[in-house]
């Protein structure tokens, strides 16, 4: 071709012609002749900073679309986030109380996850690995869970900690009795369960701490106080010392109370005599006080009961509540200290079905190597109840406890339970309260004729609803015969049992109904 020749016969340092250049240009050649590798694209600087103008502009625009639909909010978080403490050293503890700390989080998030941001997507930490005994100021890292979330800012960005090393000392348990007893009672020097508690945490906290608190109120008690209280660690001036830990941090308490000398507090007893008009019945008999202190010789207060009697209150054709002023009836040489009457009211209403009825006490509960004496016996049991059930009504099928679980030798007042069938409904007991003397039980002494027989062990079962006494009862009454229902009563102060409490129910042929125990 024309352009190879050409370019052939040309010398190095020639100039070549414009013409031919084109010439070469067209047929796909160089300069010297040699073939193109390709068309080559040639972009200018002002070419390239368009192009790189434009796709800033495409970003902008892109960015400002997307803010407009879902644009980002800055705000604080409406709640506080705790602080998580970590790497704490084992042999360590912190002076302070880190349990309530939280920091504030300033947040930047999309408007869509405004809605579902809740404190615990963050956890904020403070990471104590490798410090020692000391006071150091520690920043606190918070991460969020949710990539879109930012945290733009951190109330709280660091804390600081003082660390000691941790002690561990025994110190005694203590009670403080916070109020008193009754009139006329005093309270005796706590027995406490146990005597010791340890406390631990760190050692400028334990180094105060003198002994471990346990406050007791008595609330006007009449008898031993028994109940579980808090141990409090205080320092020599009674103060409560705080970030330290007591182990355990219960006591049992048991604070006993006794009456003062020359006075005794005794329940007061109303006596009734005759019946409500027909139609109506005794529900409820009340007292006030229900209890009065008399004063006199402590030789004559000893032999007093633990109750006083009332004048008679007649109830005789009465169709309506009875409220009268009565005296006691007080023995020789004692007085009262609350004065020589009382009110006595009684509850008349129509017949729903009740009735009165006198049951020997007996006692539950009593320790080991321990006798209950009471000068009271039995008391009245005012109930209520369907009238076919109570005219069935045996004395084995109610029990009047007197539970003297966990009482220490000593005069006590107890307020006796009682135990009915399911049918019946107790209307109130008469006197409200017993006094029960404890004392040791001695091996050559004599059984105490005022030492109270012991529950028998199933006394607290209630008659099953399906079954059918009336059977029996039946028999008995074709028969002529009686029902006799009796429960064997083992005396507490002795291993022996006595003689079984019976009651007759007298059965008819015309009679068909009977409870049996």
């Amino acid at each position: 071709m024309l352009g190879q020749d050409t370019a052939g016969e040309r010398g190095p340092d020639e100039p070549i012609d414009e013409n031919l250049l084109e010439e070469l240009q067209l047929s796909g050649r160089t300069q010297n002749g040699a073939p193109r590798r390709g068309p080559r694209l040639r972009v200018r600087r002002t070419d390239l900073g368009l192009l790189l103008a434009a796709l800033g502009l495409a970003l902008v625009i892109w960015l400002v679309a997307i803010n407009e639909e879902n644009p980002l909010m800055t705000q604080e978080l409406q709640s506080s986030v705790p602080v998580t403490v970590l790497g704490l050293g084992e042999n360590l503890a912190v002076v302070e109380d880190l349990s309530d700390e939280a920091v504030r989080l300033r947040l930047r998030a999309p408007r869509s996850s405004w809605q579902g941001i809740d404190p615990t997507d963050f956890r904020a930490t403070l990471d104590l690995t490798g410090l020692g005994p000391g006071e150091s100021t520690v920043p606190v890292r918070v991460v969020s869970r949710d990539p879109q979330v930012t945290i733009v800012d951190v109330q709280l960005p660091q804390i600081t900690v003082s660390l000691d090393p941790l002690l561990r000392k025994e110190v005694p348990v203590q009670a403080d009795i916070m109020d008193g007893t009754a009139f006329g009672y005093d309270w005796q020097p706590a027995i406490l369960e146990p005597v010791t508690a340890t406390v631990s945490g760190p050692a400028s906290q334990v180094q105060q701490v003198s002994r471990a608190r346990a406050e007791v109120y008595l609330r006007n008690a009449k008898s031993q106080v028994e109940r579980n209280e808090t141990i409090v660690a205080v320092d020599a001036q009674n103060r409560p010392v705080a970030g330290v830990r007591v182990e355990p941090n219960l006591t049992h308490v048991l604070v006993p109370v006794e009456q003062w000398p020359g006075r005794k507090e005794v329940a007061v007893r109303v006596k009734l005599a005759g019946r409500p008009a027909d139609g109506y019945r005794l529900n409820s008999v009340k007292v006030e006080p229900s209890t009065v202190v008399l004063l006199g010789d402590s030789d004559a207060l000893s032999q007093v009961p633990g109750y006083v009697e009332t004048e008679t209150l007649s109830l005789a054709g009465a169709a309506s509540d009875v409220r009268q002023r009565l005296s006691l009836l007080l023995p020789a040489g004692i007085t009262s200290f609350d004065g020589n009457t009382v009110i006595a009211s009684a509850g008349v209403t129509a017949i729903e079905d009740g009735m009165t009825i006198t049951q020997p006490l007996v006692q539950q509960g009593l320790s080991p190597g321990l006798t209950a004496d009471s000068a009271l016996r039995e008391v009245d049991v005012i109930l209520s109840g369907p009238v076919r059930s109570l005219s069935a009504l045996n004395q084995d099928d109610i029990f009047v406890i007197l539970d003297l679980t966990n009482l220490i030798g000593g005069t006590h007042i107890v307020r006796p339970r009682v135990v009915l069938p399911g049918e019946f409904t107790l209307e109130g007991v008469i006197p409200e309260t017993v006094e029960v003397v404890i004392r040791q039980q001695t091996e050559s002494a004599e059984p105490d004729e005022l030492a109270l027989p012991a529950l028998p062990l199933d006394a607290d079962a209630t008659p099953e609803a399906d079954a059918t006494p009336e059977a029996d009862a039946d028999a008995a009454a074709n028969n002529g015969s009686e029902l006799t229902a009796t429960s064997p009563i083992t005396n507490a102060a002795s291993s022996t049992a006595t003689a079984p409490l019976t009651s007759t129910l007298e059965i008819s042929p015309a009679q068909t109904g009977g409870q049996a125990p």
